[in-house]
């Protein structure tokens, strides 16, 4: 063989080599964009869930947000026609005929003589003159009431309560209940 066969072969095996290790490299290129385009798409993907799962988290949130801070207001506002309600309780009882008072007071006058014998009796100004106290009952004083009476006995260890508004509590708690379920079902 001469030199330029020689020659002539190593290049065109060269050329050959040459074409292999492009096609090999396109190959591995396409390969390696292929596997890109696809890891691309699965990170868009969960990338797309992540969003979608953290805008419907954050949905609820809101919507549980705003059912809380709905519950907060219709349980103030149920709060406050609760103690209207009651504010007005204590105002009809205040207002009660005086001469209905004077009945209900010697009533309770009868009671506590026979629970407590000789005590003392307090009042608000405006019914002092309705009492009608027995004997060894004694006036212990004016205080601070809507109406109704306290009764103490003479060495200051019990009392009798009958302010309208002990009572009023009484009842109020007692009932409290069954009138939230009459006023709001």
């Amino acid at each position: 063989m001469s030199l330029n066969k020689v020659v002539d072969e190593i290049l065109r095996k060269g050329e050959e080599r040459k074409r292999e290790i492009i096609q090999l490299g396109q190959k591995e290129r396409d390969e390696q964009v292929l596997q890109a385009d696809k890891k691309i798409q699965e990170n868009r993907q969960k990338a797309e869930k992540r969003s979608e799962a953290k805008t419907a988290q954050m949905e609820q949130q809101e919507l549980s947000s705003a059912e809380l801070e709905s519950k907060k207001t219709l349980l103030a506002a149920q709060r406050k026609v609760m103690e209207d309600l009651r504010s007005q309780a204590l105002e009809e009882l205040a207002s009660y005929p005086s001469d209905k008072r004077k009945k209900v007071y010697s009533k309770l006058v009868s009671k506590a003589k026979k629970e407590l014998g000789d005590c003392y009796v307090y009042t608000n100004k405006a019914d002092k003159p309705l009492l009608q106290l027995p004997s060894g009952m004694t006036s212990g004083g004016v205080i601070d009431c809507a109406g109704g009476l306290i009764f103490e006995s003479k060495d200051r260890t019990v009392r009798l309560d009958y302010r309208f508004e002990s009572i009023l509590d009484d009842v109020w708690n007692g009932k409290i209940r069954e009138i939230y379920e009459k006023l709001f079902g």
